[in-house]
């Protein structure tokens, strides 16, 4: 039995997986002794969630049931405290800076409480606050029927842990030959009200033709409790691959447009839908892609930036001429309400631990946060840890028809210490404690270098400049013949975010971004270059500050 205080929340959400095919319950006994039965019945797995009406102890017994989160919800400012995650052994309030203070759960890249993370969903701002919601499952740290999580920020860096705001249908609870759930989607802030658009999978495990996808919308007045999901779209166009999915709403020139990835008649494409009278349209595609070996797009965006609009979307299944799996690609250009053309296109990031990008515009920003994902198997499974997070949140620009994508000036208020910093000499080995730093580099020519990020054991992270090609480079064994190279020319200016399993490189503020998983069991960060004599003007390593050690 566990026993919590509730204090000023006023309900209690458990993460329930019966053990066995036979019915499970959850009992919980209030402070006047009054309790409340759950049964799972049928279902194996569920979201429970029970009220705590009165301010006092509650207890909580089970059979047949396992618990794999818990947290307090609910009651007065709820934006600003968050939930409560409790220990589902003990009911002890869980301290998120000690939590999170493990060798391969990063410190200030935002995710989620426990296991498995990936596409951004729903970015906005609405109501004084930053939304981030995310497909998750709770249950384990691998893919499985998708959730909604959901955090709030004043920041962009700080986030608090929301409740999960969206379900697998219910029906999945208690079907083990299907999969699916609340796939992604996006906001349209209308005044006092978040509009979320989303796609809902059901299908067999392994995806073909009986793979149903349709596009829903909901509500959201307080920034927390979303309702009123109704579909929106029900049928794919004439041509369409099951693969239909992955809605992203934006206004333009005071025309609302959605659009979708999938493939048309064989052919990888995101397709335009312009709401009309109240319903949405299909239009066409609006941009198509001949590259052999994609099976679809997902998650594609589309926007206005600097006099230029920008297209994007993740190539699902292709495989880079370097060996890269699964990028993102950007294409700019010009629009006429119908149809994109092409002016200029690149990768989002060439690290290729980076997809499913998704933007938003605030206070004259346009800002996208991408997945951390892991398609080369790197991720290790640790009884509390989490596999995927966020990418720093990043501002974009156009500079002569290309995407620069560098960190929101928000970051920068992380740095802590400054440990290291030389001019124009020799680099010594640096160990940084707590394996979260920040490191900016000056160069004066083109000649090679090399940067050691990160060291564990015989395998390390490099980036490297080398017949002038700039490059992420790991020996993972999982990674070792895969190439992770930029395509910038010239570079003058580095900056580079380490944070524990994650690096993110960024080349000439921005003109280039790569991102890249390196796992070590060490909190002991380590960094080493070497350049050309002359070649280095400045370098300089600074601790990060924790984003988590604020919260309890």
């Amino acid at each position: 039995m566990l026993e919590f205080d509730n204090g000023e929340y006023e309900s209690v959400c458990i993460f329930a997986e019966k053990t066995d095919d036979r019915d499970g319950w959850i009992c919980l006994e209030g402070p006047g002794g009054k309790e409340q039965q759950v049964h799972m019945n049928d279902d194996w797995y569920r979201l429970v969630q029970l009220a705590l009406p009165e301010k006092g102890i509650y207890r909580i017994s089970r059979k047949g049931v396992s618990f794999t989160q818990m947290y307090l919800s609910g009651g007065p400012d709820l934006m600003d405290r968050g939930i409560r995650f409790l220990d589902p052994d003990s009911g002890d309030e869980m301290e998120l800076g000690k939590w999170y203070d493990t060798s391969v759960r990063e410190q200030y890249h935002f995710n989620p409480f426990m296991n498995w993370v990936n596409d951004p969903n729903g970015l906005c701002w609405f109501k004084g606050y930053y939304h981030l919601f995310y497909q998750s499952n709770p249950f384990g740290q691998e893919w499985n029927d998708m959730y909604w999580g959901h955090a709030v920020s004043r920041d962009l860096i700080h986030w608090t842990h929301m409740p999960y705001v969206l379900e697998p249908q219910p029906d999945l609870w208690r079907d083990k030959e299907h999969k699916g759930g609340a796939f992604s989607g996006s906001a349209q802030v209308e005044g006092e009200q978040m509009h979320l658009y989303l796609t809902r999978h059901h299908g067999p495990q392994e995806d073909g033709e009986d793979t149903r996808e349709w596009q829903t919308e909901a509500v959201c007045w307080d920034g927390i409790h979303v309702e009123k999901e109704r579909p929106c779209i029900t049928e794919r166009p004439e041509g369409a691959s099951f693969d239909f999915r992955d809605p992203k709403v934006q206004r333009i020139e005071g025309m609302d447009y959605m659009v979708l990835g999938s493939s048309l008649d064989g052919v990888p494409s995101i397709l335009l839908y312009v709401r009309e009278n109240g319903a949405w349209s299909f239009k066409g595609p609006l941009l198509q892609e001949h590259e052999p070996g994609i099976r679809t797009f997902e998650c594609p965006d589309f926007f206005e930036l600097d006099g230029k609009y920008v297209a994007a979307g993740a190539w699902m299944c292709h495989r880079d001429e370097a060996g890269r799996y699964q990028m993102t690609r950007c294409y700019t250009g010009t629009f006429d309400g119908g149809r994109f053309k092409t002016e200029h296109q690149q990768w989002y990031d060439f690290g290729s631990n980076f997809y499913a990008v998704q933007s938003f515009e605030h206070g004259g920003r346009r800002i996208a946060i991408g997945w951390i994902s892991d398609f080369y198997g790197e991720h290790r499974v640790k009884p509390t840890g989490a596999c995927g997070s966020f990418s720093l949140p990043r501002e974009l620009h156009m500079e002569q028809g290309r995407l620069f994508t560098e960190p929101v000036k928000e970051c920068y208020g992380l740095l802590k210490e400054r440990i290291f910093a030389v001019s124009g000499q020799e680099v010594p080995p640096v160990i940084v404690p707590g394996n979260s730093f920040f490191v900016k580099i000056k160069l004066g020519d083109d000649r090679d270098f090399l940067v050691t990020l990160a060291r564990e054991g015989d395998d390390a992270l490099y980036l490297e400049r080398k017949n002038g090609v700039t490059s992420l480079v790991s020996t993972r064994k999982e990674v070792s013949e895969v190439r992770f190279p930029s395509d910038v020319s010239t570079v003058r200016y580095v900056e580079i975010f380490m944070d524990r399993r994650v690096a993110e490189v960024y080349l000439n503020h921005g003109e280039a971004a790569g991102t890249k998983l390196f796992y070590q069991e060490s909190t002991r960060g380590h960094l080493e270059a070497d350049f050309a004599a002359g070649s280095l003007k400045r370098l300089e390593v600074w601790t990060m500050e924790s984003i988590w050690n604020h919260k309890s």
